[in-house]
């Protein structure tokens, strides 16, 4: 008799408004829609609709500064909790890098990891030691390496509200990082003319804050550049909505860039560099621009007209609504489950 697929999936311990994090939500639910049995492994303080088994009293980010002096063990923690339970699924899902490893050399069921950020040969020969089943974002992240499947990211469109009228201000998502290119948002507002509202995590590390001091405090005015700091995932949609266009000039390559189809799902089209993986996931004109060559960004920005806000909406919609997303993690979990020979329905 056939049987709806159990799956335990173990997010980051940091918090739920990250990149990851966000990911990790989005799929959960899409999973449970698609009709299977899906255990989150989270911090107590996330908010999800499936069942939730908390892995830390809180998310890392938002512990008292003693309660998080050991990160390292904090995060083993989190993905071990687990382990006493993975008898009861089918599929155990990580998406926590490196400290996964721990957890899934102790589990006799099928593991999978999703990579979130850039990794080494020598760390995906280490996962694969184990016997986890690999995912990369994008094509570039993987690069040409041997993984299981590419599964780009995936939002719940229907719970997004967009703006079809053209925006108020430019917006710049992300961490506040040298990597993300927040100087040449700054650099690119000023010349078009046109106000920056920016979001983002400073972060606490030396290098962070100095980055931040010399290279943003400078030109953030509160008129035409706005630091508005961190805020929650539904104001974020909102802000996305309101905006002309969000600017993603980062420097090097990233995983994916979820930031950049949150925006398209609310109406925004996309300025950015050509940067991987942004060519594989933005290649359509009418949602988005892409050079190297800042006065080619800082036009797009004064002529935002050259997009069409429905369509990035419908390309958002087409290419990276969660249940694109969650089926095809599950085609995944039926052909990892179909060589252990079990036979599943959801």
């Amino acid at each position: 008799m056939k049987k709806i697929l159990r799956i335990a999936v173990v997010a980051p311990p940091f918090g739920d408004t990250g990149g990851p994090e966000v990911a990790v939500l989005n799929l959960v639910e899409a999973l449970e829609k698609e009709g299977a049995n899906v255990t989150l492994f989270a911090p107590g303080d996330w908010h999800a609709s499936v069942k939730h088994v908390p892995t830390l009293p809180k998310s890392i980010w938002n512990m008292k500064k003693g309660e998080k002096n050991k990160i390292a063990s904090l995060r083993l923690q989190s993905q071990m909790s687990v382990v006493e339970y993975a008898d009861k699924f089918d599929v155990v899902h990580f998406h926590c890098q490196r400290f996964s490893y721990f957890a899934a050399e102790k589990i006799k069921k099928p593991t999978v990891l999703t990579m979130h950020n850039n990794f080494s040969d020598e760390m995906l020969t280490e996962m694969k030691s184990v016997g986890m089943h690999i995912v990369a974002l994008s094509h570039a992240q993987a690069r040409g390496r041997e993984v299981d499947a590419v599964i780009h990211h995936g939002l719940p469109t229907n719970q997004i509200k967009p703006s079809y009228q053209k925006g108020q201000y430019l917006l710049f998502l992300g961490r506040l990082t040298d990597q993300k290119g927040v100087d040449v948002a700054i650099k690119i507002a000023i010349k078009a003319g046109k106000k920056l509202n920016i979001i983002g995590r400073i972060g606490n590390t030396k290098e962070r804050k100095k980055y931040f001091e010399e290279n943003l405090k400078p030109f953030i005015d509160g008129k035409q550049i706005c630091n508005l700091g961190t805020v929650s995932h539904d104001k974020i949609y909102e802000y996305c909505a309101g905006a002309e266009a969000l600017l993603f000039p980062i420097r090097r390559p990233e995983s994916f860039g979820l930031v950049a189809i949150e925006a398209l799902a609310c109406g925004t089209p996309v300025i950015c560099t050509k940067i991987a993986p942004l060519p594989e996931i933005l290649n359509n004109p009418k949602v988005a621009f892409l050079s190297d060559n800042i006065d080619e960004l800082v036009e797009a920005a004064k002529n935002t007209d050259i997009f069409n806000r429905k369509t990035c909406r419908k390309y958002a919609e087409d290419n990276f609504d969660s249940s694109v997303m969650a089926k095809k993690y599950l085609e995944l979990y039926k052909n990892i489950l179909k060589t252990k020979s079990v036979d599943v329905d959801k």
